[in-house]
């Protein structure tokens, strides 16, 4: 949809079942039935997923309308509207495609439904249906004997026409006019006008999609259905919530404020403070003073910069006050602030972000002030951590938090432990699959390039580590222009001989995908990572 760019997975996805579609008037074989049962299970996965990402933003939304109900609740009530009517239809398709299949094999229903141990209800894969090229059971459910006049039963073709529309039109009534990019993505997604099919011929959305139709192709239709409605389920609640602006406050009364650049102040430093209005009015300008009326400098923006010696280890208050210029003359508010003096303490921090990372050498900045840097010595709870030139690497680090340590060595000989600075540890960011020079977000390339290509390699791209990655294994697909698709696994990071014959083979308009790429740093440390696939179409 215009308002959400669907990942390349889905993009893929989609694309296939274009293809398959297509292909569906010229062929029907075995090959071409099982794609669409792989495509099937491919658009579940993105249902799923659609779905849990549309939990978390729910749950966003409740969260902020409990907290500010003025602000949020009438968007939230929204929300719990598109809730319902996603997961009811949803359900019911869900329902539907569990009664075909079980009346095309001769099953009952139990037979083709279980529990995926988390509550959810799953349906039997459909590569393991015997009657995937049945079209009697999905013709006389969905549309009956007379496809220009499809019957009205419940769940329908016809029904579940009706159904989607209604779905539809709710979504753009709660939008509205405020957004006409999203209504127009809505129309395109779920455009259930007549249309001409393969032949030329004027037909119903409903006869098109189910009217002596493989049940394999039927089923995946219902489910691609399934994968609409959750991703403008999603797209739509995401628009809603952003479209409450978080930026706009009215203040009743006048309040004050201390912000401190540091809660901490070593021996020696001195306190730094920002101390302004909450409502401030750049052309009203603060008064602002200290103690027993000590005035401290207010700039433009403002802010009356504070700075005070930190001489004495300890707790130590800041008073004064702030009078500005309101409506029935000044108004005068006073400030408290309290801050802490202490000795100095360990300051370590990773040089590449805020977290350590397992299977690669993180460099860290470790130093207690005031003590030179040939008196510390430190210490991990988990790996090695070494002096390397000015900084020191952490490395080997197995739990998911660690803590470091310091210790002093004391003119006097005698040693003093510092610390401990706990880190997460955290497993590296999956790198970006490459073949022949192409990443997932390529979507056309030469033949010559893909034939001359060997395998599947896997860099990090604006990573703060460059260790090499090593790929273990991945799949091809290539959906051939006029001819059946093909489906080839590889294990290690290079194309077999069956794969270099197939892409030496490749003609203009053929589809290449490479997915279910996994690899892992070839130190041998950390875990597997599946990486994004590769879609692109080729050129001449």
């Amino acid at each position: 949809m215009a308002s959400a760019k669907m990942p390349p997975r889905q993009q893929m996805i989609n694309m296939m079942y274009l293809v398959l579609t297509a292909m569906l008037a010229m062929n029907v074989s075995k090959e071409v039935l099982d794609a669409f049962a792989v495509l099937n299970r491919d658009l579940e996965r993105s249902e799923q997923a659609t779905a849990q990402r549309s939990l978390v933003e729910y749950a966003v939304l409740s969260d902020d309308a409990e907290r500010i109900p003025g602000k949020y609740g009438p968007v939230n009530a929204k929300a719990r509207r598109i809730k319902a009517e996603a997961d009811s239809l949803v359900r019911d398709i869900h329902r539907l495609k569990a009664d075909l299949m079980a009346e095309a094999d001769g099953l009952e229903l139990h037979q083709v439904r279980a529990d995926d141990g988390t509550g959810r209800d799953t349906l039997r894969q459909l590569l393991a249906l015997e009657a995937k090229d049945d079209r009697d059971v999905l013709t006389r459910r969905m549309v009956g004997g007379e496809p220009a006049a499809p019957h009205t039963r419940p769940l329908g073709a016809h029904d579940l026409k009706v159904r989607i529309a209604r779905f539809r039109d709710t979504l753009k009534h709660l939008v509205g006019e405020a957004a006409p990019e999203l209504q127009v993505s809505l129309d395109q997604l779920f455009d259930l006008a007549d249309r001409r099919d393969a032949s030329g011929t004027l037909n119903n959305w409903e006869s098109i999609n189910f009217y002596d139709v493989p049940l394999a192709a039927g089923v995946a239709t219902l489910t691609k259905l399934q994968a609409d409605i959750r991703h403008a389920e999603h797209d739509v609640l995401r628009w809603l919530h952003r479209s409450v602006s978080a930026g706009d406050h009215s203040f009743s009364r006048l309040t004050t404020a201390v912000i401190p650049q540091s809660d901490l102040v070593m021996l020696g430093d001195s306190f730094r403070a920002d101390v302004f209005l909450a409502a401030y009015d750049p052309q009203n300008s603060p008064v602002v003073t200290l103690g027993s009326g000590t005035p401290i400098p207010v700039g433009a923006d403002g802010k009356a910069k504070l700075r005070l010696s930190a001489d004495v280890v300890g707790e130590r208050q800041v008073q004064g006050t702030i009078t500005v210029q309101g409506p029935d003359g000044p108004t005068l508010q006073s400030y408290t602030a309290t801050y802490q003096v202490m000795a100095p303490l360990l300051v370590a921090s990773p040089t590449k972000m805020n977290v350590l990372y397992r299977g690669v050498d993180n460099p860290i900045d470790l130093s207690v002030p005031g003590i030179p840097a040939d008196r510390v010595s430190a210490s991990i709870t988990s790996g090695r951590i070494t002096r390397a030139g000015q900084g020191w690497v952490a490395s080997g680090m197995t739990a998911s938090t660690v803590e470091v340590h310091a210790t002093v060595s004391r003119p006097d000989g005698t040693t003093r432990r510092v610390g401990p600075v706990r880190f997460r540890v955290k497993d590296l960011p999956p790198p970006t699959a490459y073949i022949a020079g192409l990443d997932p977000s390529d979507t056309k390339a030469a033949r010559s390039k893909l034939s001359a290509s060997q395998g599947v390699v896997a860099k990090p791209i604006g990573a703060e580590f460059d260790d090499p990655w090593k790929v273990q294994r991945f799949q091809l697909s290539i959906v051939r222009k006029g001819g059946p698709p093909v489906f080839q696994e590889a294990t290690g990071n290079a194309f077999t001989p069956e794969m270099l014959e197939v892409l030496d083979a490749l003609r203009p308009g053929d589809q290449v995908f490479v997915d279910g790429i996994r690899a892992r740093l070839s130190s041998g440390q950390g875990h597997v990572r599946d990486l994004a696939p590769i879609a692109v179409k080729v050129l001449p």
